[in-house]
């Protein structure tokens, strides 16, 4: 409007002044010309820039859901990524290189995806007849045992590409994973009732738990206890207060249970968790292999047979056998040591935590039991077919300062993996109401540390006469800690320790020597870098 007026007003100015020229006057409508053809010029170009940033977007948007869709069928098919290309119709998958396999987002948007597989490290293509080494990277650092794929969106003239890399879920992605939150059947005490805890416990609370006529022991999370990673339970959670769970948004606080995942325990007050992580119900459940024998296997593996003692030097173990020998040698190559049972007699003990001192730690034992401790600076897995016993501090780098170095340690027990804990008298029993006057025994730890990554397939992580003695300090744990049972290490500011459990991050994308992984894990997406 403006410019149209100026115009008019400057032809009225010269037809009604004399001796005005007309090349004055048409001077300036030039310039009065020029500047509404730029504007014209300018708004079209504005125009075209919102339709190409409207495409740009409808591209990525596009990637997006091929991202989307693959994850949906791999979701359903734990395997469809091995079929390579090879996997039912409709699809947008190609070879790498190719995208001329393509399909259209839903909802008439003009938009569509293509899906690329990107093999391995050395590798040209994807290869169904070898999957796993065609696909799957093994080249060690944050990529080891992934594979990735790029989806390409279209739109217009334009796109845009995401590279995704997947991962199965681990255990060694969380510092804290159990598949049922209440106590290990074998720490209620009597026979009869760990009869029952078995027939009446072993189950979630969304599967009936809550309905046992057995009081099952709940284990809570209370307000002061701070969960320093990711967590996953096939349960639900406890709470009593407030906890604190995760660090941070990248940690992931998983349950399988539906919404809300968690429940107060009576007598609290309040229940409010702190979730600094992100939180996530109807997780999937996360199932252990029933046993550690796949490692008893391995090629090059150090086994050895009954009671073992075990004490680590940097990349140097020392081994005293259940014979009495002792000798020290290097870590193995294969990085794997295995404690079997013995097959010329009966391992036939089983565990209780409230047995006397001396009839918990035997001088000798058929049991494939390990007593573990000391410093490491090398790459190593220790599985046991019975249990684990830390018997001092068991330290990545100097357990004089804060975890260092690059070695890797796992502890895989078929049974229990428990913390030294003698009382004196030797000889006295306890019970899970009555300590029978002990006090802690010579070779109680004070503020004991394990830098690992632990794993109790069939029972816990547990703290062997826990409700008896003084209290012990903390237990500071740098590493992951997955288990069956909730495993008690202590009694509220009465005996045992407290828990400082903090997540080692490294374990996102490095792992143990051949560290066991769930059955049939289901496939997550670790990472998406947009393709420039």
């Amino acid at each position: 409007m403006h410019l149209r007026n100026l115009a008019a007003g400057l032809r009225r100015r010269a037809a009604a002044e004399d001796g005005f020229t007309m090349a004055t006057a048409m001077l300036a409508l030039l310039v009065v010309t020029l500047a509404m053809a730029a504007t014209v010029t300018a708004v079209n170009g504005d125009i075209n820039i919102t339709g190409r940033d409207l495409d740009q977007k409808k591209a990525y948007e596009a990637a997006r859901a091929g991202l989307a869709d693959y994850s949906f069928h791999l979701n359903k098919d734990n395997s469809y990524w091995a079929k390579c290309t090879n996997v039912p119709a409709p699809n947008a998958v190609n070879n790498i290189g190719s995208t001329a396999n393509r399909r259209n987002v839903p909802g008439n948007t003009g938009a569509s995806y293509a899906l690329e597989l990107i093999p391995a490290t050395g590798k040209s293509v994807c290869n169904p007849s070898d999957p796993v080494n065609s696909m799957i990277e093994q080249s060690g650092g944050i990529t080891n045992g992934t594979f990735r794929i790029r989806s390409t969106g279209y739109s217009g003239d334009t796109e845009q590409s995401i590279v995704a890399s997947f991962k199965r879920a681990s255990f060694l992605d969380y510092i804290y994973f159990t598949q049922y939150e209440t106590l290990d059947p074998v720490a209620y005490g009597s026979s009869s009732q760990i009869n029952q805890a078995y027939q009446q416990c072993v189950k979630t609370w969304r599967d009936g738990r809550r309905f046992s006529t057995l009081p099952c022991v709940e284990i809570v999370f209370a307000s002061g206890e701070y969960i320093n990673g990711p967590l996953h339970t096939n349960d639900e959670l406890n709470i009593c207060g407030s906890p604190t769970f995760g660090r941070g948004p990248s940690d992931l606080i998983e349950v399988s249970s539906p919404p809300t995942g968690y429940r107060g325990s009576g007598g609290c007050g309040s229940t409010n968790p702190n979730f600094r992580g992100t939180y996530l119900t109807n997780a999937p459940v996360l199932t252990p292999p029933s046993t550690n024998d796949s490692l008893k296997t391995v090629d090059g593996a150090a086994v050895y047979t009954g009671q073992t003692r075990i004490a680590l030097s940097g990349t140097q173990m020392t081994v005293t056998t259940n014979s009495g020998s002792t000798s020290t040698v290097p870590i193995p190559s294969s990085g794997v040591v295995y404690i079997a049972n013995s097959t010329s007699s009966a391992c036939s003990s089983a565990y209780s935590p409230y047995v006397s001192t001396n009839s918990m730690y035997p001088s000798n034992s058929a049991c494939g039991n390990v007593y573990i401790s000391g410093n490491y600076s090398g790459q190593l897995t220790i599985a046991a077919e019975n249990d684990i016993i830390v018997n001092n501090d068991l330290c990545r780098g100097s357990c004089s300062g804060s975890p260092s170095g690059n070695g890797l340690l796992g502890l895989i027990a078929n049974n229990f993996i428990r913390v030294y804990h003698p009382l004196s008298p030797s000889n006295s029993s306890t019970s899970a109401s009555n300590c029978n006057g002990t006090s802690n025994g010579s070779g109680s730890q004070s503020n004991l540390r394990i830098d690992a990554a632990m794993l109790s397939i069939q029972h816990s992580f547990i703290v062997d006469h826990y409700n008896c003695g003084n209290q012990l300090g903390n237990l500071t744990v740098n590493g992951a800690i997955s288990q069956k049972f909730r495993g008690p290490v202590g009694t509220v500011g009465n005996s045992g320790y407290n828990k400082v459990y903090t997540y080692d991050d490294r374990l996102r994308y490095l792992s143990p020597p051949h560290f066991l992984d769930p059955v049939e894990s289901a496939w997550h997406m670790q990472r998406q870098t947009i393709d420039p």
